[in-house]
């Protein structure tokens, strides 16, 4: 393997190392600790909210899971 080959493997690799550190370190909000949100513990509740019609519907971006808490959870948890 030429001395060019070396390098670009190596810089691929350095890329996609940071791109993966980078990813891991991203977390979901924490819920907010505010009345709305201490009402139910369960994704019907949070749905009644989040949901397609509710008042503060999911970003588009959002993941169509209906297991909030799988993902999310109280500040003090983490």
């Amino acid at each position: 393997m030429s001395a060019r080959a070396v390098a670009v493997a190596l810089v691929a690799a350095v890329f996609l190392l940071v791109i993966l550190v980078a990813r891991s370190l991203r977390f979901p909000p924490d819920l907010p600790a505010d009345s709305d949100h201490r009402r139910g513990q369960g994704a019907e509740e949070c749905l009644s909210c989040h949901g397609p019609e509710g008042t503060s519907p999911r970003g588009k971006n959002h993941p169509l899971n209906d297991q909030c808490f799988n993902c999310h959870s109280w500040p003090a948890q983490r």
